[in-house]
């Protein structure tokens, strides 16, 4: 089993969802901003003719232009569909069986329990030296202390 080579896969598994969600913020972004731009820019057409345009928006784009930023917004959104579903089609699972998934689950399961243990070892060790660091150090004190009230502390010169 290698774990390095396990790890580095899920990295980029993690990765490409962060990258799914980053583009699905982004493509939200996009459909926000294309409806405001809508809204300030669009001009206003008499739907009925018997309902008359009392307001004209002052802000309005021309036909030409207004025609063409749409457009141009709807490319981009349609682009970066195509990036989602790209991302998608790149996750992991989406081609794999059930039990190959369930496989890497209690593989990743095992390899977490592995690092646990050494995470626990190394924290055991940790206190213990720092136990042993304390010790000294009291030790290095206490000594200290009594240099400096015995009788001949006077004549040390350091």
């Amino acid at each position: 089993m290698n774990t390095g080579t396990t790890a580095q896969a899920v990295g980029v598994h993690i990765d490409r969802v962060t990258q799914l969600q980053d583009s699905i913020d982004e493509q939200c972004q996009m459909l926000f901003n294309s409806l405001g731009y809508l809204h300030r820019k669009a001009g206003m057409a008499q739907v009925a003719p018997d309902i008359p345009i009392t307001q004209q928006n002052m802000n309005s784009a021309s036909r030409d232009e207004f025609s063409a930023r749409t457009q141009e917004i709807a490319n981009d959104i349609c682009c970066q569909a195509k990036k989602i579903d790209a991302l998608i089609d790149s996750l992991p699972g989406v081609s794999v069986s059930e039990s190959d998934q369930e496989r890497e689950f209690a593989e990743l399961g095992k390899e977490d329990e592995a690092a646990t243990r050494e995470l626990e070892e190394a924290g055991n060790e940790a206190r213990a030296l720092l136990k042993e660091i304390s010790s000294t150090l009291r030790e290095i004190a206490d000594n200290a202390g009594k240099q400096a009230s015995s009788p001949n502390a006077a004549n040390v010169v350091v």
